[in-house]
């Protein structure tokens, strides 16, 4: 099948969607589909082998010219990778629903990967109205769509209740890792830490991902120290900085400073995915502490599993998100998104190593059972992704019970 995939930005531009699509292009590739990906121009070198068809991607100027480089590829389907903010400023781009039916009525299947829904308006009930138009819009991109592929389960809940009518085409698809693991000895990872100055004898627990406010990396920081008093640690926040509010990155580092950790704080910017690969590998402890415990989306969980880590995140109320794991078993749920359940959670891991060791373990085994690229890079359409039957989630507690009753305690 010749598959066009369709994002608004590509490597090297840093952009969660941009990374997700260069691998799912790879995987299918590799699976023996022939793949191009329409992309706008990159001011750098891009060194993929893959096919590639660049076209400004910025408005209704540009779509005469985006249907004449979709007709020259002449693909079987056309797969769009959309998050609304990446092409619209209020998160909303008419002009995509006007490209995407020209297609249709050209007789060329579009599916859409549909990355973000529009802002919740009880969340946030001042911007009702950007609410109420990114709902129109992405009704209007589900009617053009053959299929619809969310990374949440609760998301897919969503939409087949708001559009009945459209259930047959709406699908789960989690995300995966966009880091691969890279082949690191003991000796390499013990060289890593020393380079970074953890003392053998130190606790590394690493975060990852966009420094967005709504993550609560102020908890985090909290959290590691009040361990700190305790034993040697270290906090590694892996991500790309640079694409982060300045002044939240400031009063995190401010935060740090307030609590003593500074010195303890590797804080390294945007690096490659080896290097990424190589700090995960490197750490003890992975923790997400976001509040919404929202983890099949969410690439940066996805990386820590792939890596076999063991990992602290935030249990989801309901956890319809969290169906396939299991507390104690395959990641530690901190039953809230506090300094003290996160640094609850992080004890329980660090007193009990060689249960930690089997959780992160049965964190990458899950990972190669459901989440792995192999398993989830279909196109959608082909495959129901999440057929498979899952328990709901127990609450078994099988390293340091008592931990999560409370909060950490030396």
């Amino acid at each position: 099948m010749r598959v066009l995939l369709v994002t608004k930005n590509f490597p090297p531009r840093s952009c969660g969607v941009g990374d997700y699509v260069c691998c799912l292009a790879s995987e299918l590739a590799a699976a023996g589909e022939s793949v191009t990906v329409l992309t706008e121009p990159a001011e750098a070198p891009r060194h993929v082998a893959l096919g590639l068809r660049e076209v400004p991607l910025r408005g209704w100027r540009d779509l005469s010219r985006i249907l004449d480089a979709i007709a020259a590829s002449a693909p079987d389907c056309v797969q769009l990778e959309y998050s609304g903010y990446a092409w619209g400023r209020w998160g909303v781009a008419w002009w995509v629903n006007a490209l995407l039916f020209q297609l249709r009525r050209r007789g060329i299947p579009v599916r859409v990967g549909l990355h973000e829904l529009a802002v919740s308006m009880r969340l946030h009930p001042f911007q009702a109205p950007v609410a109420l138009a990114q709902w129109a819009h992405n009704a209007l991109l589900i009617a053009a769509a053959e299929t619809v592929a969310v990374n949440m389960r609760s998301r897919v809940a969503l939409l087949e209740r708001l559009f009945p009518w459209w259930r047959e085409k709406i699908q789960y698809r989690s995300n995966s890792s966009t880091i691969p693991v890279v082949s690191t000895s003991p000796a390499e990872r013990a060289a890593f830490r020393r380079a970074r100055g953890a003392a053998s004898d130190a606790i590394v627990v690493a975060s990852f991902g966009l420094f967005h406010r709504a993550k609560n990396y102020e908890g985090l920081i909290q959290a590691v120290a009040h361990l700190y008093r305790f034993r040697p640690m270290q906090l590694w926040m892996l991500g790309n900085s640079a694409a982060a509010s300045p002044e939240y990155t400031a009063r995190l580092m401010q935060a740090a400073r307030d609590a003593g950790i500074e010195s303890a704080l590797w804080w390294p910017g945007r690096l490659e995915a080896g290097d990424i690969s190589r700090a995960l590998q490197s750490a003890d402890v992975f923790v997400l502490p976001q509040p919404d415990g929202h983890l099949t989306r969410s690439s940066a969980f996805m990386a820590a599993a792939a890596h076999g880590l063991p990992v602290v995140a935030v249990r989801q109320p309901g956890g319809l998100d969290q169906r396939e794991f299991r507390h104690g078993e395959t990641v530690w749920l901190a039953e809230f998104s506090t300094a003290a359940h996160l640094a609850a959670g992080i004890r329980a891991l660090i007193d009990d190593p060689a249960a930690a060791k089997q959780m992160g373990t049965n964190l990458r085994s899950l990972y190669e059972k459901l989440f792995a690229w192999s398993v989830t890079a279909t196109v959608p359409g082909s495959v129901k992704q999440g057929a498979v039957p899952v328990e709901e989630p127990g609450r078994q507690e099988s390293v340091a019970t008592a931990a999560s009753a409370g909060g950490a305690k030396p």
